[in-house]
């Protein structure tokens, strides 16, 4: 068992917790809003006087403060400022173990090439790059600290793709072609406890899941599932639909470390979403 504390538990880190529970870790989590969350303290990582004693004792802290919105003074915010504040909690703490959730948006590539790991991360806007300078502030921390970064999350409450099809609105011919990469809400969870109970962990994994996929082929999935027509091509083309382009990320590295996917595919996971009334 392992005293492990949530920093911003929301969409991922409240899951996180109640999977890490589950295997008898002892979680605590620090919020902003703590109202009805058991085991959770009223924190603010942007103001350490906040920061309760529980993170301090922790063995293990997971980072997963999210930006309130896009705009560069909330990814300043969110992903170097608070961060910052809890490297310089963790100084002379007890914790051995960072662990940082980030994302693939970092990786600026969109001509459908293979990325990993060891791919360059040359972001093309300012949330990428910020995104990056937090990855270095995590890296600074006096203990061993890791960065997963996270492609597009998706699950309950998180189900655009079902509703776009619903609407029956036309989709262009470059957003339906272009290469996309996804995963469950789930599986990001099940792979933060995969971190947490590594005897040793990598400085960088990229979480997601195993079958990059045109934006049509999902929609198309979709459609047919629900018993309903595929989307018509045209209309204004904006690009993909989802944020962060035209490429195919890997999570090699995780999976060779044993992590298995829940959802492995968007079949998997969509079929689960709309099984459940999506």
């Amino acid at each position: 068992m392992r005293k492990i504390f949530i920093v911003g538990a929301g969409y991922v880190g409240s899951r996180a917790a109640q999977f890490l529970a589950e295997r008898g870790h002892a979680v605590a989590t620090g919020r902003r809003t703590t109202a009805g969350v058991p085991g959770a303290f009223t924190m603010d990582a942007l103001r350490p006087d906040t920061f309760p004693d529980a993170l301090r004792e922790a063995d293990c802290v997971i980072y997963t403060v999210a930006a309130d919105g896009f705009s560069e003074d909330a990814y300043r915010a969110a992903y170097v400022t608070g961060l910052a504040n809890t490297v310089d909690a963790l100084r002379g703490a007890r914790a051995r173990r960072l662990l940082t959730v980030g994302s693939t948006g970092v990786y600026g590539q969109d001509d459908g090439s293979s990325v990993d790991e060891d791919s360059p991360a040359e972001p093309r806007g300012f949330s990428g790059r910020l995104l990056l300078e937090g990855e270095a502030v995590a890296a600074s921390a006096p203990i061993e600290s890791t960065t997963i970064r996270f492609s597009g999350i998706y699950g309950p409450g998180r189900e655009r793709l079902v509703r776009m099809v619903r609407s029956g609105a036309p989709v262009g011919e470059s957003a339906r072609a272009a290469l996309t990469n996804r995963i469950h809400r789930d599986d990001c969870a099940r792979a933060l406890v995969h971190l947490v109970e590594r005897p040793s962990v990598a400085p960088l994994y990229l979480g997601t899941d195993e079958a990059p996929t045109a934006m049509g082929e999902i929609l198309d999935w979709i459609a047919n599932r629900l018993g309903l027509p595929p989307l018509p091509t045209g209309g204004v083309d904006p690009g993909s639909p989802q944020r962060g382009g035209n490429k195919r990320l890997s999570s090699a590295r995780l999976r060779a470390e044993g992590f298995v996917f829940r959802y492995p595919t968007y079949r998997e996971g969509f079929g689960a979403l709309i099984d459940a009334g999506a």
